[in-house]
């Protein structure tokens, strides 16, 4: 087990993004992060720009650190003015595909994938973190 989050769940996700972004014809990265947002897996498809794999780090670290997803905190701050700069953390992004990993009340950390769709992203992340649980 990797802290929280089990390694052989974290492969089961891995598998099933890359195999979604296949069909889709996409090249696709995911990260993992853990409670306090350390990351503690990441992996690009061989296709995927790395930059792809920064993003999906970014969107984990948010989604972590703000416990939410990061298309529910992008919404959030538009709907309060806010901007990435008014939190003052240069690695929270806006862009949607992280998402919370928890269990009823126990925070596990979360999941982000890249490279598709912006809705693609959001829907693959989603199908990783029910692996994940």
């Amino acid at each position: 087990m990797i802290n929280r989050l089990p390694l052989p769940r974290i492969h089961e996700a891995r598998r099933l993004v890359f195999e979604a972004a296949e069909a889709d014809g996409r090249g696709m990265a995911i990260a993992v992060v853990d409670e306090a947002a350390a990351l503690i897996y990441a992996e690009r498809m061989e296709n995927c720009d790395a930059r792809v794999l920064v993003h999906a780090m970014r969107k984990a670290y948010t989604a972590a650190t703000m416990h939410r997803s990061t298309l529910y905190f992008r919404d959030q701050n538009a709907e309060l003015g806010k901007s990435l700069a008014d939190w003052g953390d240069p690695m929270l992004t806006q862009m949607p595909g992280g998402v919370e990993v928890r269990v009823g009340d126990e925070w596990f950390g979360a999941v982000a994938v890249g490279g598709n769709t912006p809705e693609r992203d959001v829907e693959l992340a989603e199908l990783a973190r029910k692996s994940l649980t």
